[in-house]
């Protein structure tokens, strides 16, 4: 399988079919759904791989349950057509998630509703097994008991509570590992993807695309690309890069929403995802995630403004999570100090404030833009192959992928996945010499790259420092060097202990 090779004189010596701006999800998916259509992609990111939104989701890679409320039929077929791929073709990385709602006969969340719900979730979405292995498949949902919910969920208000709903989606564990095996599938199908590398303007040629400059922001070095084609998949920024192209384009991103999830350093407390409510707020439902028998919950959100490069919440927008967070269950009595990371990352808000419901694709010359320039705002994980294909479709249509090719076998080898407790002995020389494969071979220009988005060895922060002396030998970096990437590790916002 292919690795990830940070050559920037190589691509500027080659000619692609199109560059793509922004390595997030959408960015990687755009690679991937290319190379299906043997299109030659160059990806561009001005920060590392997946270092914004992408990472610090909640992991879930959901289904359209949630579409039904509302009766987004189309948003629910694609849901559920996507988390299919997922799980058919990630069978190692992405597995199910069993789902359980307490209910107390409030509002919509009553047995009376939700079996029918549940009932039609399943009949919908008939096809959610085809070509999943048995053991990524999902078994139909139903009502549980609450003796079967005290049981599955110890801590659970008991007061009122009339039965459960129980479901199943997918889950990410190792959500860098599936990010990571999607760009090296993009890849292997010809892609070149270029961490640390920002994109600056536009090359044009009696207004067609002809490439675009951008800048080393290790060497400070400028460099051009070559290609009929970009597309600006920037994430947060690419209203801020469409304007910078072309104009500005308020629908791409007509307001910032600030979504955020917190590890916390607590067990466990059911092996189901429980969806949740404070009873003030019955309109928002946190999900408490099992990870690796941690306590992992989401998901707050903010309306924003500015656009910071590191948005994090506030510490009162923290103090209001856990404050929901001890209102649904009494017992966990949390405060800021079992804090073990929080993930935050900024996706498109409406005009009223709420999370934006689809996807937006732009065709910069259909507004007077130049031809080529193309420019993708997406909302959802699960959904960002789909909106990569129809993108696509619009760049070069009538050009489907034939036949599409399954990831390479790597890709579900299991490697480099780690439980949260994990230290190397003096029998684990194997590991280290693995982790030095994917220093050399995933581009890691930071050490924070290697321990937060090549592997999860840096979410658990205690054993991070531990680590140092093994990760040492992988580098050839001087001292100098070695001390200035741990000073910077230490200085990541809720990384390591000082």
């Amino acid at each position: 399988m292919s690795g990830i090779h940070r050559n920037i004189a190589a691509a500027a010596a080659e000619k692609f079919d199109l560059i793509i701006v922004g390595g997030g999800i959408y960015g990687v998916m755009l690679a991937l759904e290319a190379g299906q259509r043997q299109k030659k992609a160059l990806l561009l990111e001005k920060d590392d791989f997946g270092a914004a939104t992408s990472l610090n989701h909640l992991r879930t890679i959901h289904g359209g349950l949630r579409y039904l409320q509302s009766l987004d039929l189309p948003r629910f077929f694609e849901s559920v057509h996507e988390r299919r791929w997922f799980l058919a073709n990630f069978p190692a990385l992405v597995q199910v998630l069993p789902c359980l709602m307490p209910l107390y006969g409030r509002g919509l969340k009553r047995p009376s509703i939700m079996a029918p719900a549940l009932m039609l979730n399943d009949i919908l979405a008939a096809t959610r097994n085809h070509g999943v292995s048995n053991r990524n498949r999902l078994a139909r949902g139903r009502l549980v008991s609450s003796d079967f919910t005290i049981k599955a969920f110890p801590q659970v208000d008991r007061k009122g509570l009339q039965a459960s709903a129980m479901w199943y989606d997918g889950f990410a564990p190792e959500h860098q590992r599936l990010f990571m095996e999607s760009l090296r599938w993009a890849c292997s199908l010809g892609a070149v993807a270029l961490n640390y590398v920002q994109a600056e303007s536009l090359l044009l040629q009696q207004n067609q695309v002809r490439g675009l400059r951008a800048k080393d922001n290790r060497s400070g070095q400028h460099i051009e690309f070559h290609a009929p084609v970009v597309i600006n998949a920037a994430g947060p920024w690419s209203r801020q890069l469409a304007q910078n192209f072309d104009r500005d384009y308020t629908r791409l991103f007509p307001k910032r929403l600030l979504l955020f999830n917190i590890l916390f350093k607590r067990n466990a407390i059911s092996e189901y995802a429980l969806a949740l409510a404070p009873r003030d707020r019955q309109d928002h439902t946190y999900f408490i995630h099992n990870w690796k028998n941690r306590l992992l919950a989401g998901t707050a959100e903010i309306l924003v403004t500015g656009q910071p490069d590191h948005p994090r919440p506030e510490a009162e927008q923290i103090a209001e999570f856990i404050f929901d967070m001890n209102q649904m269950v009494p017992d966990l009595t949390l405060n800021e100090n079992d804090i073990e990371h929080i993930y935050a990352g900024i996706l498109p808000a409406t005009k009223t404030g709420t999370l934006a419901r689809r996807e937006v694709i732009i065709r910069h010359r259909d507004h007077g833009g130049a031809q080529g320039l193309f420019s993708v705002s997406g909302v959802k994980f699960t959904t960002s192959r789909l909106v990569a294909e129809k993108t696509l479709s619009r760049i070069f249509p009538g050009l489907p992928a034939k036949k599409p090719q399954a990831p390479p076998a790597e890709a579900n080898s299991g490697r480099w996945l780690f439980d949260y407790q994990w230290l190397p002995t003096a029998t684990d020389n194997e590991t280290i010499v693995s982790l030095k494969h994917l220093v050399e071979d995933e581009a890691v220009v930071h050490l924070d790259d290697l321990l937060f988005r090549r592997t999860s060895l840096g979410e658990n922060r205690r054993r991070s420092l531990e680590l140092l002396p093994w990760l040492r030998p992988l580098f050839s970096w001087n001292d100098l060097r070695w001390q200035q990437e741990t000073d910077r590790l230490k200085n990541l916002p809720n990384t390591l202990p000082h």
